[in-house]
């Protein structure tokens, strides 16, 4: 009998590779695929509302699994590009599981959405967008760029394989400057940022027919400003709170695999 399929996707600047570890303790009962990375196929560049994106995972989950529906499982923002591909091809999934989405709604939507289409500069502090492009993005070395980013708020958390698995698949060699630099361009990463969806306040206020669960953590800017809690009240998505930061799927791999599993079962026995 062959396994459910899962079908993964992973959060921006963050490949795949990084969620090794995460997915040992998923394999055993589960057919997991992932992206290795998203943003850099120009047959899906990143553009307004992550369209060509969205379509990237629907082409890639119909490759993987042409037979059979999936077990949606994003993080970050490959958690909003899974749900939004749900809502796009619902036929796709059985049931979706998103990570610490970054979704915006409510009143700041409008606004978000207004100053994306006039181009405002303001975007690039309304979202980490400005920070990301002066983030340093080359090293001497393998060994110099894994001390230099280990302390990062972003890394400064991971389990140590997460973080070794990141430094393996996270950078490779720069053909220009030498040493080393991010696999996934920061200029990339930045721009992703910026085209984030914003729509939501104009979209029908109703989740896919699927069953859906929002895993967030206490530590998590998301949670602290109240989006889990306004994706319950507007789409009556419920969400659970585990321990740790916005990056807690590298921070507690093990631990979060573990509630996944059980969340899987218990949405498919309440289908």
């Amino acid at each position: 009998m062959s396994k459910p399929a899962l079908h993964f996707t992973h959060a921006n600047g963050i490949p795949s590779g990084s969620y090794q570890k995460f997915f040992q303790f998923l394999n055993q009962d589960f057919d997991v695929k992932a992206i290795p990375m998203i943003g850099l196929d120009p047959r899906y560049p990143v553009e307004y509302r992550w369209e060509a994106l969205v379509d990237q995972v629907i082409s890639d989950i119909e490759q993987q699994f042409p037979r059979q529906q999936v077990i949606g499982l994003g993080h970050s923002f490959g958690s909003l590009l899974t749900l939004m591909a749900a809502y796009k091809k619902p036929q796709l999934f059985s049931q979706v599981i998103i990570m610490d989405p970054p979704f915006v709604i409510g009143s700041k939507a409008f606004l978000f959405e207004a100053l994306q289409k006039l181009g405002s500069k303001s975007i690039e502090k309304l979202t980490p967008a400005a920070v990301t492009v002066k983030r340093r993005d080359h090293w001497e070395s393998i060994e110099q760029a894994s001390q230099a980013l280990r302390p990062n708020r972003i890394f400064k958390d991971f389990d140590e394989q997460c973080f070794v698995d990141f430094i393996a698949c996270g950078l490779k060699s720069d053909p220009t400057r030498n040493g080393v630099t991010l696999t996934i361009p920061k200029h990339t990463e930045a721009e992703i940022f910026r085209t984030v969806p914003a729509w939501w306040w104009r979209t029908p206020r109703k989740a896919p027919n699927m069953p859906i669960h929002v895993l967030t953590a206490r530590d998590s800017h998301f949670y602290k400003q109240g989006l889990p809690q306004g994706m319950k009240k507007t789409y009556a998505i419920d969400y659970s709170v585990l321990e740790g930061g916005h990056m807690f799927p590298l921070e507690q791999p093990k631990q979060t695999a573990e509630f996944v599993h059980q969340l899987i079962k218990e949405q498919q026995r309440n289908k």
